[in-house]
């Protein structure tokens, strides 16, 4: 497991304390914005990393497709939770909005550090990347 991995379930785990205190709908925000934030910013550092290992002289392009891949997510998770009445009334969109930032903000941090360095370290014979 990756410091990435560790620091994902310590943040799903906050999530789901500071979720089960606010109770209601803003639980479920927080909730759900914790999941989908996380998830996201793990799925963009997985597309990150095998652009890095398969065309690295792509990593700007890489970079530039995570984040406009989490600004569309949050976008329509926050439209879908105001606009959709049966969303609106289970999901407070604001508590979604500040628990996605928070989580994308600490997993993609950490996730993009750790590519970098595996991008920037020199290999040496009969080694990869896909340590």
């Amino acid at each position: 497991m990756t410091r990435t991995h560790l620091v994902t379930l310590a943040v799903l785990l906050a999530g789901g304390f500071v979720a089960l205190r606010a109770e209601g709908r803003e639980g479920m925000g927080v909730l759900a914005g914790v999941l989908c934030g996380t998830g996201v910013s793990l799925l963009g550092g997985a597309w990150m990393r095998h652009v890095f290992r398969t065309r690295p002289q792509r990593a700007l392009q890489a970079f530039v497709e995570t984040f406009l891949f989490k600004l569309a997510f949050v976008a329509f998770g926050a439209a879908c939770f105001r606009y959709v009445p049966a969303a609106y009334e289970r999901v407070d969109w604001r508590a979604f909005l500040v628990a996605f930032a928070a989580s994308v903000l600490i997993v993609h941090t950490l996730a993009v550090s750790e590519n970098v360095r595996l991008l920037t370290r020199p290999a040496t014979s009969g080694e990869s990347l896909e340590s």
